[in-house]
């Protein structure tokens, strides 16, 4: 018998039925007998066919369905990559250091337990507390001096270098001194005369008493030779006074430091006629030891 399946065009043989066994046939012929296969199903009961494919035998799928696995694969990668990263190491981090956590704790309870806790006593007393204040400033100098000079005359040396540290009473610089000379050596002169004239005029007063005692001559012109020597004691004194000024201005020809400090850059150049009324100076000092720092402060931290 033969089976054709309209929808899938497939022709099914069928085995001959085999005959039936007659009833007086023994045992053992139907022990002979091969089994009978089975058989086989009705046409309604079997799978339909797969639908005829429109493709290409052997033909790669689609492009755009190979992409969203690719993407898929991709996706789940960096899900599980993030997973064995954050949530594994951080377990595993917890877990260490509660691990340590708990064996320093036991061994501190237990050094802690055994070992003796020193105890120091004072007495209690009232005291001041040091309270800071943060605060911006400006650190200055404590002293500056700008550095002059005190007669008029040709700068002739400059005898420090700028940015220097100086001592009070180091030369910074020295003007023509020749002048000054001059001057003391007049002044000088003068005294001497002066001197001359004074023990001239107190050996005339010592003949005249004696004269006045044999009342040889007046009482006035007496007077008048002890009024001369008075005179020429006045002018000794003046001109010893003339002596010190120009021994004054000498000095003041070497100008040196009024302060120790740090000096800065050098106003006049030597060569220059400097006068004592100029306005710059010859250089600046500024002090730096001890320094001053100015800053501000709230007005409510004051009674602190």
């Amino acid at each position: 018998m033969t089976i054709t399946d309209e929808r899938s065009q497939t022709t099914v043989a069928e085995p001959p039925a085999a005959p039936a066994k007659p009833h007086g046939a023994g045992p053992a012929k139907d022990a002979a007998a091969p089994p009978a296969p089975p058989a086989p199903p009705a046409p309604h009961d079997r799978p339909a066919a797969p639908p005829p494919s429109f493709g290409v035998p052997g033909e790669p799928p689609p492009r755009g369905k190979r992409r969203r696995w690719i993407w898929l694969v991709v996706i789940v990668a960096a899900a599980l990559l993030v997973y064995l990263l954050f949530f594994r190491g951080g377990h595993q981090q917890g877990g260490g250091a509660q691990t340590a956590a708990g064996a320093g704790g036991k061994a501190g309870a237990g050094g802690a337990a055994g070992a003796p806790v020193p105890v120091i006593a004072a007495a209690a007393r009232t005291g001041d507390l040091d309270v800071y204040l943060a605060g911006l400033g400006n650190v200055t100098a404590l002293n500056t001096a700008v550095v002059k000079t005190r007669v008029d005359g040709q700068l002739m040396r400059v005898a420090f270098h700028e940015g220097q540290l100086v001592r009070p009473g180091d030369l910074l610089a020295e003007i023509d001194p020749r002048p000054f000379q001059v001057q003391l050596m007049q002044a000088q002169g003068q005294k001497a005369k002066d001197e001359a004239a004074l023990q001239n005029a107190r050996v005339d007063l010592r003949r005249y008493q004696v004269l006045m005692q044999e009342d040889s001559i007046p009482r006035q012109q007496l007077d008048t030779q002890a009024a001369t020597v008075k005179q020429f004691e006045a002018a000794i004194e003046s001109d010893q006074a003339q002596v010190e000024s120009a021994k004054l201005n000498l000095t003041y020809s070497r100008v040196t430091a009024p302060i120790g400090g740090r000096v800065g850059l050098r106003l006049v150049d030597t060569g220059n006629i400097v006068h004592a009324a100029d306005a710059n100076g010859l250089v600046m000092i500024n002090q730096v030891q001890p320094i001053t720092v100015i800053f501000t402060i709230p007005a409510d931290s004051l009674p602190q």
